[in-house]
C-alpha cells in the first residue's frame, strides 16, 4: 500500500509532529511504501501536479497544514489534528476567519476520514464545528520506545524541575509562583527569553535553558532532572507526559482537556490554575518517597495503552479500510 505523508515545513526548534510519524513509520516498517512531503501555504498547486503524476493509495496528513486537503482527492485523505488551540485561544478578527475556512471547514469537510490524538479533541471538532462522529477516529500518540527506564532513586540536593514549551498555556508563571523559596532548579526547555531570565534572577530561582534539542539530547534532559512539571491549562495530547513515564520520572499535570485521559493513573493530576496546588504537589513528590516511587510505577504500566506498534495497527487499519471502501 503506497501512503504519502503530507508534513509542515521545517521549523527551528518545533519537530514534535515529524517525530511522532517517523516513530509510527518504524513500526508500520514493510506493510506500507512512504513517501514524505514538506509542504506550505504556497505548495497546493505542486501537489495537485505530484498527485496526478505520482499516484498514491492513501494521503495522509500529519497535521499543522490541513489545507493541503484541498488539493489532494478527498475519498483518499486522512488528516490528522492534534489540536484546535491555536484557533480558540490565539486568532481573533479576520485571521480567526480565514484560518477557519483554511484549517477546518474546507479541510474537514472534503477529507474521508479525520484521526485524532484524545477524545478531548474529538469532543472539540465536534461542539466547535458540528463534525459527526463516526467522520472522527481517536488515534492516541504513541510513547517513545528509545526512551528506556533511568531510575532516579536518589534526588537531587536541589531538585531540578522540568518544564517544557513557550506558550502562555504551558503556564511557567504559576510553576514560578508555586516554586517560591523552593530550593530547585528549573529546566526549561524552551527558547531563551531574556526578560524572563531577568524575572527569574530578580526572584531568586535557578534556570537553565534548552533549545531545538535533538531527541537524543531531549531524553538527556529528561533523565537528568528529578520530576517534570506539564501542568498547561490546555493541551491536545501532552506527549511530555509519556515521555516522562518511560524514562522514570514523577509528573506534575493538569486534572482538565487531554491530560488526565493521557496520564492515566500514572500522575500528580492539579488544577492548573492554581499555584498553591501545583506548590502541594510538588512538595510531596519531592517528600513523599513511596508516593512518588508509586506515581512512577503507574506512570510505566500506564505506557501499554500507548505502544507504537499498537499505534501503528490502529492507523493501518484505517488506511485499509479506506482503501477497500472505494
Amino acid at each position: 500500500m503506497k501512503i504519502t505523508f503530507y508534513f509542515r515545513s521545517n521549523r527551528k526548534g518545533v519537530f514534535s509532529i515529524e517525530v511522532l510519524f517517523s516513530r509510527l513509520m518504524v513500526s508500520l516498517g514493510h506493510r506500507v511504501t512512504a513517501r514524505c512531503r514538506q509542504v506550505g501555504l504556497l505548495s497546493m498547486l505542486n501537489e495537485l501536479l505530484t498527485r496526478l503524476i505520482r499516484p498514491s493509495d492513501i494521503y495522509h496528513i500529519t497535521g499543522d497544514v490541513n489545507y493541503i486537503a484541498l488539493s489532494l482527492k478527498g475519498s483518499k485523505t486522512i488528516l490528522t489534528i492534534h489540536d484546535i488551540g491555536h484557533y480558540t485561544n490565539t486568532l481573533n478578527g479576520w485571521k480567526k476567519i480565514v484560518y477557519k475556512k483554511l484549517w477546518f471547514d474546507w479541510p474537514l469537510y472534503k477529507v474521508a476520514a479525520i484521526t485524532v490524538v484524545s477524545e478531548f479533541s474529538k469532543q472539540q471538532l465536534m461542539t466547535v464545528f458540528s463534525i459527526e462522529a463516526s467522520k472522527i477516529k481517536v488515534i492516541h500518540n504513541p510513547f517513545p520506545v528509545s526512551y528506556k527506564k533511568s531510575d532516579k532513586r536518589v534526588l537531587s540536593d536541589r531538585p531540578k524541575i522540568m518544564q517544557i514549551g513557550s506558550g502562555a498555556h504551558k503556564n511557567l508563571s504559576r510553576l514560578l509562583e508555586a516554586v517560591k523559596d523552593i530550593p530547585c532548579e528549573l529546566m526549561l526547555v524552551r527558547a531563551y527569553d531574556n526578560s524572563l531570565d531577568e524575572q527569574l534572577k530578580q526572584q531568586g530561582v535557578v534556570a537553565t535553558w534548552f533549545f531545538n534539542l535533538s531527541d537524543k539530547a531531549m531524553y538527556e534532559v529528561y533523565e537528568a532532572c528529578d520530576l517534570v512539571f506539564f501542568a498547561s491549562t490546555y493541551e491536545g495530547f501532552g506527549m511530555p507526559i509519556l515521555e516522562a513515564q518511560a524514562i522514570g520520572r514523577a509528573v506534575i499535570t493538569s486534572k482538565i482537556a487531554s491530560m488526565p485521559e493521557v496520564a492515566g493513573e500514572g500522575a500528580l493530576l492539579v488544577d492548573p490554575y492554581r499555584s498553591d496546588e501545583i506548590r502541594e504537589a510538588i512538595m510531596k513528590l519531592l517528600h513523599d518517597d513511596v508516593y512518588r516511587n508509586n506515581c512512577i510505577e503507574k506512570g510505566f504500566n500506564n505506557l501499554n495503552r500507548f505502544h507504537p506498534d499498537f499505534i501503528a495497527q490502529e492507523y493501518l487499519n484505517l488506511y485499509t479500510q479506506l482503501r477497500t471502501k472505494r
